[in-house]
């Protein structure tokens, strides 16, 4: 009859449990997974032959139980170990800030199977294509030296995460200069409103008896009759410039710079939506 082992150091009982549990209850069917030492042991009963299509299927089954197992025991701990590779010297609070992001992307709130599907297919191809041609696999030996490719998409996530985390964090230093910069200025309009317009342009003025001063629309170009600034770098500048105390935001749902309505709102405590 045909058979393989799979070695697993760690807890192989709760693995043969696992692959029963995993594989298709027609593919159970003359195949028994049993528990031996530190080993679990898959016998494969009847008249069937090694390269025979249902020897295929229940090697695939299992391949696919076990990539199922590595994705769910292994995948944040080699994710885990690629960060402290790769960011080796980093301070452990951006270590950590790293891995939550990496974790975020791969695995989102709305997390569906398509998501994990492509790494899954990775790590089962290669564990059936090992058990064709070996009655014998080490799990965590497979895992450090045959999942090239699979460690790879990971080493991308954590690419892609450590490129965000510098950004966010060169966001965060930018908020906290513009924070600290506003508050050792003097207000020069204690409070502003900003109208966001159909074309994505701002329409501002103050609140009587404190109009917008002269020199500002006139360093800003903004015609006095018609005050309307269309450029979204010129309208943190002009805010930091007129450093109003407060600052009421009219169709802030209009706002099309989704990142420039943060800004404001971080940076201005007093900023009040106004949906009109």
């Amino acid at each position: 009859m045909p058979s393989f082992r799979v070695d697993y150091m760690k807890d192989s009982k709760g693995l043969a449990h696992y692959i029963e549990k995993k594989m298709a209850p027609g593919t159970l069917q003359g195949v028994r997974v049993r528990h031996d030492g530190n080993s679990l042991v898959i016998i494969i009963g009847g008249f069937m032959r090694r390269n025979g299509k249902r020897y295929s299927h229940v090697i695939q089954q299992v391949s696919d139980s076990l990539a199922d197992y590595i994705l769910k025991s292994y995948e944040k701990e080699i994710l885990s170990r690629i960060i402290h590779r790769i960011c080796n010297g980093l301070p452990k609070r951006d270590l950590d800030e790293i891995n939550r992001i990496a974790c975020k992307r791969l695995y989102p709130e709305n997390m569906t199977e398509n998501m994990i599907k492509e790494r899954r297919r990775l790590i089962s191809d290669k564990i059936s294509e090992y058990l064709r041609t070996s009655r014998n696999l080490t799990l965590e030996g497979f895992i450090t030296f045959r999942l090239g490719e699979y460690v790879k998409k990971l080493e991308v996530e954590v690419d892609r995460a450590i490129r965000q985390y510098f950004v966010e964090k060169q966001y965060e230093e930018y908020i906290n200069l513009l924070t600290a910069f506003i508050r050792m200025q003097c207000p020069r309009v204690p409070e502003l409103h900003v109208f966001v317009q159909p074309d994505g342009s701002y329409r501002v003025q103050g609140a009587d008896p404190f109009d917008i001063p002269d020199d500002i629309t006139r360093g800003y170009g903004i015609d006095k009759g018609h005050p309307v600034i269309r450029d979204d770098d010129f309208m943190i500048g002009f805010l930091l410039t007129c450093a109003p105390i407060r600052i009421f935001i009219h169709h802030a749902d209009k706002f099309k710079n989704k990142e420039l309505l943060n800004t404001i709102k971080t940076v201005f405590s007093e900023c009040v939506l106004v949906n009109d």
